[in-house]
């Protein structure tokens, strides 16, 4: 008497497990390689260098002394440092203005604004393009000797309009510096998100939309409702690159005001250029970047979570 055979069905969760034959993932294992050895030439093998680093006492003024092994000595350093909780304090509000707020909603909000624009065919849609891709290709250098021009106290263009308009100068720089670097550096960033958002915006059909608007959907049902889940995984992607490029970032703070006043905008990278490279401190330099790493870490974590508890 012959079994009749069982048809597995596709989504169902008895199904028996696929097997492979064995060799099947090779091309697959060769395929993804490359871009192993990239990853562990150009990020694993430093970060573990720098975690090593960070436990010795390398320093470039003693150089010809070698480095010492010295376990926590340069983690006990930042602790005690009665300054380090303020380096966290400005690094976190830095992130959070740059990255979150002014990189990644603000790069959502214009991108909404120029897709609106180039589905209703507007002339200027393609100069508005342009002109965020401006502080995008800039050099961070040359983006910050521009807002530096800008914020001047004396022949700034900010003050000089405001004396025009027979209004009081602002001291941004000496007064609100903070906001100072966090809008100029959002400035220069808001870009990338921008591009990544407008092309994702593309990518959804407009038949969704037509659908949300004939059962009466308004605009902000149709973003909250359509738009935002469709962009999820988005939006978590440009949140994670914007948040660890923005914590490893200083070049604008140290042009613009260089952590001042008071150390008011000096953030955990920019203390820690100040350590290795002015002071020559390497080991304890690497301990500020192992806890930069963390920082990264927690915020990539955290945004994973999020991602994850949106999809459910």
């Amino acid at each position: 008497m012959s079994v009749p055979a069982i048809n597995w069905p596709a989504d169902s969760e008895t199904a028996p497990p696929i097997r492979r034959r064995k060799g099947e993932q090779r091309p697959y294992i060769v395929a993804i390689t490359p871009a192993a050895i990239l990853l562990s030439a150009f990020f694993i093998f430093p970060a573990l260098w720098v975690i090593y680093t960070s436990t010795t006492s390398l320093s470039l003024t003693n150089f010809a002394a070698g480095a010492q092994f010295v376990g926590l000595d340069n983690y006990r350093r930042l602790w005690h440092n009665p300054d380090f909780p303020k380096f966290v304090k400005n690094t976190i509000v830095f992130t959070v203005g740059a990255a979150m707020i002014g990189q990644t909603i603000g790069g959502l909000l214009i991108a909404l604004l120029i897709n609106h624009a180039q589905n209703h065919k507007h002339k200027l849609a393609p100069v508005a393009f342009t002109a965020a891709l401006l502080g995008w290709i800039c050099p961070p250098t040359l983006a910050g000797f521009i807002w530096g021009g800008i914020f001047d106290y004396r022949n700034g263009m900010l003050n000089t309009t405001l004396q025009f308009l027979h209004l009081p100068r602002v001291d941004m720089l000496g007064d609100y510096p903070m906001f100072s670097v966090i809008l100029a550096e959002s400035w220069r960033g808001l870009a990338f998100a921008l591009n990544i958002f407008l092309r994702a915006l593309q990518s959804i059909p407009n038949q969704v939309y037509e659908a949300a608007s004939i059962d009466g959907a308004t605009t902000w049902m149709r973003f909250k409702d359509q738009t935002l889940p469709a962009m999820r995984h988005v939006i978590a992607l440009v949140l994670l690159v914007t948040t660890i490029t923005t914590i490893g970032s200083f070049l604008m703070i140290l042009i613009l005001t260089n952590g001042d006043p008071a150390y008011a905008t000096e953030t955990i990278a920019l203390h820690a250029y100040h350590q290795a490279f002015t002071l020559f401190d390497i080991g304890y330099g690497a301990a500020l970047s192992v806890v930069m790493l963390l920082l990264s870490l927690f915020f990539a974590l955290f945004y994973l979570r999020l991602a994850k508890a949106s999809a459910e």
